[in-house]
């Protein structure tokens, strides 16, 4: 009888935390064994301690299983069960957002139950998977007779023959989560054609070591540490209103909009659309936010919509210079700002404004014009409604009129307002655009400071 595995540790649980990790070893592995020092890793790295971190145990052994008469290890569907299960009681059913990090066979239990379970897939922000047969294993074919769940992991089997066509079919054009696969370099149990290939490129990582090296690292240095650290965290901040766990929250919150309001976007209202087409570009669907935008029926008065519009296209010419993209957002930011104007709308009229003057100086190198939008921008600042948004338009209008310690003084107050991640990154992005367009690189230093704690 393989020896019992705790069902649940707890590395870390807090209170406050609103998301959290949860480790899932694979066959023959060990709650407590398989990651070895990983879970204190990334626990040590500080811009993660907004996620409390778990690991999952359940039965899997060598020793031969007597199918039908005593006991045998689950198989991967019972497995799967066991895992949403798990998940959707306490303390697991806390966190808004969860990162499934899973080795070996446990990735394919973690695959198979976000395909069966839709309540689990709609808290999964992250998975990531290493040395996951994910297109099964030719060894395992020689010992299926003997071991329910090596059946399961043969490349032959219903398993992964259904695994893979689901997980085609409902995950691989638009996944609700971000998703990363691992391979280590010497792993010769499960081959890159199993682990990584069944993904997109862009979803495939490879690190040095064998199998069972891959989880186990030495230090915080180790390519799968940073791999996790990198996927979680990306560039947000150690703390604040941009930091991963609360990115976490914010993506989970973006997935389940798309869920809601793409199936009908042609019958949503100004908010909707808006909502949906933030919601697409947030998770990398920037095309698609453009497209829906393109064919929604944009009334004279829908200025937010205009303007979103506008953002997505601006935001695909500043990468692909595409000059029809800058002509067609400044004329849609002109034309959303004097309608905002003529309406005495002073907060649309400081949104379109604003990125009227970055236009007039990024896109046709009219740096005085740009100024005198800025300072027409200021005035409707004024007379709005204090909010983060207009903070930052006043400290973005500023920059531009070369106003440095009134610039900074607006972005700091705006990051006081405790923004949104997505604000937060907007808002960072435009400034250090327009500091680079300006000249300033002190401006830039300071910037970097302001939004990110000088990391």
């Amino acid at each position: 009888m393989p020896a019992k595995s705790p069902e649940l540790i707890h590395h870390r649980m807090t209170q406050k935390n609103q998301v959290a990790m949860l480790f899932v070893h694979g066959f023959s592995g060990d709650s407590t064994k398989t990651w070895g020092n990983f879970p204190t890793l990334l626990m040590g790295e500080k811009r993660l301690n907004g996620w409390d971190v778990f690991s999952l145990g359940y039965h899997t052994g060598l020793s031969l299983d007597i199918v039908g008469i005593w006991r045998a290890d689950p198989g991967l569907a019972s497995l799967a069960e066991l895992l949403a299960t798990r998940v959707g009681i306490d303390p697991l059913n806390r966190y808004a957002s969860l990162a499934l990090i899973a080795h070996s066979m446990g990735g394919l239990v973690v695959q198979r139950a976000i395909l069966d379970d839709s309540a689990l897939r709609s808290r999964v922000g992250y998975v990531l998977l290493f040395g996951t047969p994910s297109a099964g294993l030719k060894k395992a074919s020689f010992f299926k007779f003997w071991k329910p769940q090596l059946e399961d992991m043969a490349d032959t089997s219903n398993f992964v023959k259904d695994l893979r066509a689901r997980w085609t079919q409902q995950i691989a054009g638009h996944p609700t989560f971000k998703l990363y696969a691992t391979a280590g370099d010497e792993d010769q149990f499960v081959p890159p054609d199993s682990s990584i290939f069944p993904f997109n490129a862009d979803q495939r990582r490879v690190v040095r070591g064998d199998h069972l090296s891959i989880v186990k690292p030495a230090d915080a240095s180790d390519s799968s540490v940073q791999v996790v650290i990198e996927s979680l965290v990306g560039s947000a901040p150690p703390s604040g209103p941009g930091d991963s766990a609360r990115v976490a929250v914010e993506m989970r919150q973006f997935y389940d909009a798309i869920k809601t309001l793409e199936g009908h976007p042609e019958s949503l209202d100004e908010g909707g659309l808006v909502q949906l087409a933030l919601a697409l570009e947030s998770v990398g669907r920037r095309e698609d936010a453009i497209k829906v935008l393109q064919n929604w029926k944009l009334h004279p008065d829908s200025t937010d919509a205009m303007g979103v519009l506008a953002g997505r296209l601006k935001r695909r010419w500043l990468v692909e210079r595409r000059s029809d993209d800058a002509e067609n957002a400044s004329q849609l930011y002109q034309q959303g700002f004097d309608q905002a104007e003529k309406a005495a709308r002073h907060d649309q009229a400081f949104y379109h404004g604003i990125n009227v003057a970055f236009m007039q100086l990024a896109y046709r190198n009219q740096e005085s014009v740009a100024q005198e939008t800025a300072n027409k921008v200021l005035e409707h600042c004024r007379a709005a409604k204090l909010d983060v948004w207009r903070l930052a338009t006043e400290g973005e209008a500023h920059l531009l009129l070369g106003n440095i310690d009134a610039a900074m003084a607006g972005y700091r107050a705006a990051v006081t307002c405790n923004p949104k991640p997505r604000q937060l990154d907007s808002i960072f992005q435009q400034a250090v655009r327009v500091a680079s367009l300006v000249g300033n690189e002190a401006a830039a230093d300071f910037l970097q400071e302001i939004f990110k704690g000088g990391v």
